[in-house]
């Protein structure tokens, strides 16, 4: 996967297209660090791929939510403590006090 600058996008989009049409896939970057992916989207595919990236983005998602949660120490609570949370969360969240 190859990595180029988010200036390229700005300044030689007809290259970057190139590249993308070579690779299939490529890497923004800001000041070297990661922005986004640029997938080239085989013809009639796009909404099978928009799809399959929310699926993708819940997975993420679900694996900080845990990650948070043994960090926090309550990746050990039985399903009858971890209800208690969800029901206080619902609750706060229709009286308005949920921020």
């Amino acid at each position: 996967m190859e990595f180029v600058p988010y200036r390229m996008l700005r300044n030689q989009p007809s290259e970057l297209r190139k590249k993308l049409d070579e690779q299939g896939e490529l890497v923004v970057t800001v000041d070297g660090e990661p922005l986004a992916v640029m997938l080239q989207i085989p013809k009639g595919s796009l909404e099978d791929l928009v799809l399959m990236l929310s699926q993708v983005r819940a997975q993420i998602s679900v694996a900080a939510i845990r990650q948070q949660a043994r960090q926090r120490g309550l990746g050990n609570m039985t399903v009858e403590q971890a209800d208690i949370v969800v029901q206080e969360a619902r609750t706060a969240r229709r009286s308005g006090r949920a921020g």
